[in-house]
């Protein structure tokens, strides 16, 4: 066996294998050397997906000609400090981006910095050509075109020219996210794409403007803020409500240092803090920011430096955790908002604007002023209203300005969705929804404290099953008795003996069959603490109002006010929203009144 030395453009195009994937992965090594350089405007042009043509222009710093040719030589880099891996500040380090494009592609650099002329410098798939004079602005540009168009075992791999500019607009967004003081404009086959802008007010509002560039007008007005600080960390950012989500993962951001991470550690964090606010697989919508001291994590994990390690990533998770909770229990009552496009400053009337039920029904009296029938049924209607109203009207207009939320209850639809109006607007309540999270909340409570309350049937259920179902039921009898529910094998069937008191006159028969559709080898792995939120969700179903029952006022303000006291009220336990608000001014942009 002979041992050889690999010649360097060899070693250029092994170290390419690591670095440069696809044409994505050029364009993120080649902004993240714009923002090193300290660019404020990156301008991106691609053709063909990447495959035929990448150029990325800068106006950060440049460079003279001794670093330009400087640049194209593997591991040269202007980014460590004294060699210093512990301390790294800079999204990129290695110093391999360029030698190893270089080496599977034609790439053209033209530099300039603010004190000297421009040069250009070119390498043909490894093969170096002189540096020369080029007129030039202050800055960088850099054309990169026909990726491994020689390397035709490479160029296969890659995929359409449409998947592969999804790919290069979904890292422009991360990079774009997490750089909101830069603008970026993007070009696609010779067409404007995208123009961000970065905003000349202060740092936060870039961010807030970049937010609604890439997320959408819609997640401001389903999201809480997060912000969280210790001596070890701080978090800042934007999560979306739990019942602003999605079928997937694609709209989750981790920021680390100013770096888009991915963090399967981190997100497994972010998900168990949503726990059982979220339906089943579904995804929250979240942009985080962390801030954490250099020493205390190492980037210099993986050559696309996507991951990091922590020093304590058990107390990145935990704070991560407390931070979400503290801001989804500050947005306990913030309801969906269903048109959050429309802008809300318009003015506000008071609540006596607002057209109210005795209004609508005293006109359809006019209206109908020959039928004597009708009027008459209206009228005993309208006597009943303003008979129990009174003392309700006179309650409003004492307490209007003390803003309860969800303010009052006006009428009920569909005898399951309350109609109710605050000083802002009006609310649409699920009856069902919201008081299935308020039984689910005391209940939760009560096992916490040790104190569900159970009742013994005095006539005991009995409930015929299979043999599968049956041994389903007995596999989980230990988890249902500290809810109060209490079964045990009789025979060819099982029997219940008690259940919650808040669940008496449940329909039993249905509880059992839902209870088993969640008993799967899933559900068997599960955490303890996951079992019992799973179970405690279908029981808490059957404690709360049904839909189709009809409340009366009182019993709707009750509800209400319940509401604005239980813990994460804003969606039922499965996740779906138990209210929505539409403020007046979405109501009357509706109606082209604004």
């Amino acid at each position: 066996m002979v041992i050889r030395l690999l010649d360097n453009n060899t070693i250029n195009q092994i170290a390419a294998g690591e670095v440069i994937e696809r044409p994505s992965s050029i364009v993120k090594e080649l902004i993240e050397n714009s923002i090193d350089a300290g660019s404020t405007n990156i301008s991106i042009k691609i053709k063909n997906g990447g495959k035929e043509f990448i150029e990325i222009e800068d106006n950060g710093q440049g460079m003279s000609k001794l670093d330009l040719g400087l640049s194209i030589q593997r591991h040269a880099t202007s980014k460590l400090d004294k060699n210093n891996l512990e301390k790294i500040n800079t999204l990129g380090f290695r110093g391999e981006a360029l030698p190893s494009i270089g080496a599977v592609s034609r790439i053209k650099i033209i530099s300039k910095t603010m004190s000297d002329d421009g040069y250009k410098i070119t390498l043909d798939y490894g093969k170096e050509k002189d540096i020369k004079k080029c007129p030039s602005n202050h800055g960088t540009t850099v054309t990169v075109e026909n990726l491994f168009l020689k390397l035709p075992a490479r160029y296969k791999f890659l995929k359409s020219s449409r998947s592969e500019q999804t790919s290069i607009i979904n890292l422009l967004k991360k990079l774009a996210i997490s750089n909101p003081d830069i603008a970026f404009r993007i070009d696609v086959d010779g067409k404007k794409y995208l123009n961000w802008a970065n905003s000349e007010f202060s740092e936060q509002i870039s961010f807030e403007n970049r937010v609604i560039d890439i997320f959408g007008s819609d997640f401001f007005q389903n999201m809480t803020s997060l912000s969280y600080e210790s001596s070890d960390i701080t978090i800042e950012g934007y999560i979306g409500l739990p019942v602003y989500n999605r079928a997937n993962s694609n709209l989750q951001y981790i920021i680390v240092n100013n770096r888009v991470i991915s963090d399967r550690r981190l997100s497994g964090a972010i998900r168990s803090a949503y726990k059982d606010r979220l339906p089943k697989g579904r995804f929250p919508i979240f942009i985080i920011k962390l801030i954490i001291p250099t020493y205390a994590l190492d980037v210099n994990v993986h050559p696309a430096k996507s991951e990091v390690r922590f020093a304590n990533d058990r107390l990145i998770s935990s704070s991560l955790i407390l931070a979400i909770n503290q801001a989804l229990n500050k947005s306990n009552q913030k309801s969906l908002r269903v048109f959050s496009s429309f802008q809300n400053n318009s003015r506000h009337s008071s609540q006596q604007d607002l057209i109210s039920l005795p209004q609508i029904q005293n006109e359809m009296l006019i209206e109908n002023g020959n039928n004597s029938e009708f009027n008459e049924l209206i009228r005993n209607d309208l006597g009943q209203y303003h008979q129990g109203q009174n003392e309700k009207n006179i309650l409003l207009e004492e307490n209007q300005n003390d803003n309860f939320p969800l303010g009052f209850a006006r009428a009920q639809i569909f005898k399951n969705y309350i109609l109710a109006q605050n000083k802002n607007g009006m609310i649409i309540v699920d009856q069902h929804a919201a008081h299935e999270r308020i039984v689910y909340e005391k209940m939760k409570l009560s096992f916490y404290n040790n104190q569900i309350e159970r009742q013994t049937l005095l006539i005991p259920y009995v409930h015929s099953l299979n043999q599968i179902d049956k041994e389903k039921m007995l596999s989980v009898s230990s988890d249902l008795l500290v809810f109060g529910i209490e079964i045990e094998d009789f025979g060819t069937e099982i029997i219940m003996r008690s259940v919650p008191t808040l669940i008496i006159g449940a329909n039993l028969k249905d509880l059992i069959n839902d209870i088993l559709d969640c008993i799967n080898e899933d559900f068997l792995l599960k955490e303890f603490d996951d079992r019992l939120n799973l179970i405690l969700a279908k029981i808490a179903c059957y404690g709360s109002i049904r839909s189709g029952r009809q409340l009366n006022i009182e019993e709707m303000n009750a509800l209400l006010r319940e509401i604005e006291s239980t813990p994460d009220s804003g969606q039922c336990n499965h996740g779906r929203p138990s209210h929505i608000f539409l403020s007046q001014s979405e109501i009357e942009k509706l109606f082209e009144r604004i």
